[in-house]
């Protein structure tokens, strides 16, 4: 009787914390402590992510974003559909307009397939149910990050560049496509009736270009593009907080590292004293997954969209678990005698 008392009482509390967002707000007070505790730590992290935003986000990501905006609200994505459907149409199952997010996606990363995604649903050019399954497959770390800066710059290995990418991107779809199977069984039916031609519902969009537009497109971009930095230097500040706690560099460490923030989770693998093919395997796997900041990145451009962060986080999760395997069958195989 007391063992059953204490377990409602345990379910009670757990409840609460939910529903009163008393767990959020606690952490929120914990993350004000840690930086008051850890002032320095605070500090470089902010720095850091500060950095990372002026010289790699900023000049990278907002030209994407503004021309991202013009192309959809000048209905341009007619045209980049036309090319790529009877290829992605048939590859990945999805609509005539549902090709675009997977081109800007695959080309630029996080977040602008997420964000592409995000416009087509608003402007109703996608349903709903597409969305989550494109969210989830075109919403990865850029080519560039991977070839460039992962495979060139930290591992050091620049013939791998190409199937770290394979690796990492192929897990991604193969997660989307695996979720929407088994989990998704409504998607099929919904997309079917928007697959043979374009979407007639052009909310929001016209053919001609004015600079009401131009910008509309711009202020969105820099409105987006802070947000963006907001969440790389709050993630970057837990990061360093957490690299600081201790004095050594522990697998335990550089795994929540690289879960909150893979940039700098994938710098502190990559100059540990782990053998290399654990640092392929953990890279793989984190950059598969996106890393904490890449979700809240995520969800703040999916605006009143109402596409699902949980669907999104379940099909990186999968996404992570593939890559594992992929990238142990890899090393095991490929990279056992190096």
């Amino acid at each position: 009787m007391k063992s059953a008392k204490n377990n409602r009482s345990i379910k009670q509390i757990v409840l609460y914390c939910f529903h009163k967002n008393t767990l959020v707000k606690g952490l929120i007070l914990l993350f004000m402590a840690a930086t008051l505790l850890f002032p320095g730590a605070s500090f470089r992290g902010a720095s850091q992510g500060l950095l990372l935003w002026f010289h790699n986000v900023l000049p990278s990501l907002l030209p994407f974003i503004i021309l991202s905006n013009l192309i959809v609200r000048l209905n341009i994505t007619r045209q980049i559909s036309k090319v790529f459907y009877p290829v992605f149409g048939r590859l990945f199952g999805v609509s005539y307009e549902g090709c675009y997010p997977i081109v800007i996606g695959f080309l630029s990363g996080i977040p602008m397939g997420a964000k592409s995604t995000a416009d087509l649903v608003s402007d109703h050019k996608i349903n709903a149910s597409e969305g989550n399954f494109l969210l989830g497959m075109c919403n990865n770390a850029s080519p560039m990050f991977i070839i460039g800066y992962i495979a060139i710059t930290q591992l050091k290995l620049p013939e791998i560049n190409y199937v770290l990418f394979s690796i990492i991107y192929g897990s991604s779809i193969l997660g989307a496509i695996l979720y929407r199977r088994f989990f998704m069984q409504k998607f099929d039916s919904a997309v079917t009736v928007s697959m043979s031609k374009p979407s007639v519902n052009d909310k929001g969009a016209t053919n001609h270009f004015s600079f009401e537009i131009l910008n509309q497109s711009i202020m969105n971009g820099f409105e987006i593009v802070t947000k963006i930095g907001g969440y790389i230097i709050l993630f970057s500040i837990l990061a360093q907080i957490i690299r600081e706690i201790g004095p050594d560099i522990s697998f335990l460490k550089v795994l929540m590292i690289g879960t909150l923030e893979i940039t700098t989770g994938i710098s502190q693998i990559c100059n540990s004293d782990m053998d290399l093919n654990t640092k392929i395997v953990l890279v793989s796997v984190l950059t598969s997954f996106g890393g904490l900041s890449a979700v809240a990145q995520t969800k703040s451009v999916l605006g009143n969209t109402r596409l699902s962060i949980i669907s999104y986080i379940a099909i990186k999760c999968v996404s992570a678990v593939l890559a594992l395997l992929l990238s142990v069958i890899y090393v095991s195989f490929f990279l056992s005698g190096k």
